[in-house]
């Protein structure tokens, strides 16, 4: 499963969504078919009318030091 399927999934199976909420890392590891690493943490964020989410990702490597 991709993530758009999951995406999609969640905007028509409620109890998928409230799942995927509630649960995202097991939620995910199950529908990818994977296991992730303990370190890793998985936020689920649910846009709506009045409130949008700004990802803001990790600053590239470079290799030269700041």
């Amino acid at each position: 499963m991709e993530m758009h399927e999951i995406i999609s999934r969640a905007w028509t199976d409620e109890a998928f969504k409230q799942k995927l909420l509630a649960e995202p890392k097991k939620t995910m590891e199950a529908e990818l078919g994977v296991t992730l690493p303990e370190e890793i943490e998985i936020f689920i964020h649910e846009q709506t009318p009045t409130q949008l989410h700004l990802i803001l990702p990790m600053k590239p490597d470079t290799g030269e030091s700041a």
